[in-house]
């Protein structure tokens, strides 16, 4: 009685153990099945794409601190890339060759190659209205220099030299407070939206805009001037002045 007894408690102890075995094998795996999937979520987190509105939204801080080159690199690593982030490697392309050409003189060259902005980049925007600015400053100052230039006249060589200073002063006022999309606006109406042409805006009433328009020569060493047109923002009417 006693020996059978106890050969039915030792049975019972080592199904116990069994079961009790089973049970942390399950638990040990189930746990490794739960490290296992939050590790994939994790990686596929970790890798997430960057988008082009990322891109785009990187190149602008850059243009804001004047890096133009980096910015343009960073749209150019677009994976796949959009109307905009296009619009937006052009605009900084053009940019970069206009500053380098203003840099070297070069200010006919300058004009033509910044042209007209094409994306909704604030950033580039502002850095085209401010480099149109110098530039009109810059032309209106060559030209009256080398117009006075001929002048042997100490007097009227001091008149020219004070006429230049206002002139390129006033120019440059008026190319920055002319928004840049008042000049693409006037630009795509008329197709002066490409390069070859460079747009200069001197003068403003209101809403009534008067700009140069030049052309560059089969050289692209000069840019001639093809038209002075004024232009109303609110109505959209052009008017060709000569």
């Amino acid at each position: 009685m006693n020996r059978s007894f106890f050969k039915k408690a030792m049975v019972g102890t080592a199904a116990l153990a069994t079961v009790l075995s089973l049970a942390a094998c399950g638990s040990k795996g189930a746990s490794s099945s739960s490290s296992s999937s939050t590790n994939e979520s994790s990686s596929t987190s970790s890798k997430k794409t960057v988008t082009a509105a990322d891109k785009i939204a990187a190149a602008e801080k850059l243009i804001e601190q004047g890096k133009y080159q980096q910015a343009l690199d960073e749209v150019n690593s677009v994976t796949k890339s959009t109307s905009e982030s296009r619009a937006l490697a052009t605009d900084l392309q053009n940019y970069i060759a206009a500053k380098k050409a203003y840099n070297n003189g070069n200010y006919d060259q300058a004009l033509t190659n910044l042209n007209t902005a094409s994306s909704s980049s604030s950033a580039i925007k502002e850095a085209y209205q401010s480099l149109r600015s110098k530039i009109a400053a810059a032309e209106s100052s060559s030209s009256t220099t080398s117009s006075s230039a001929t002048s042997s006249a100490t007097s009227a060589t001091t008149a020219a030299a004070t006429s230049s200073s206002s002139s390129s002063a006033a120019n440059a006022s008026v190319a920055q407070s002319t928004s840049e999309d008042v000049i693409d606006a006037f630009a795509t109406k008329m197709g002066f939206n490409q390069q070859g042409y460079g747009i200069i805006p001197v003068q403003k009433n209101g809403s009534v805009y008067r700009f140069e328009v030049r052309q560059n020569n089969q050289d692209n060493t000069v840019a001639n001037l093809i038209g002075i047109y004024e232009y109303n923002a609110e109505t959209g009417s052009v008017t060709k002045i000569s």
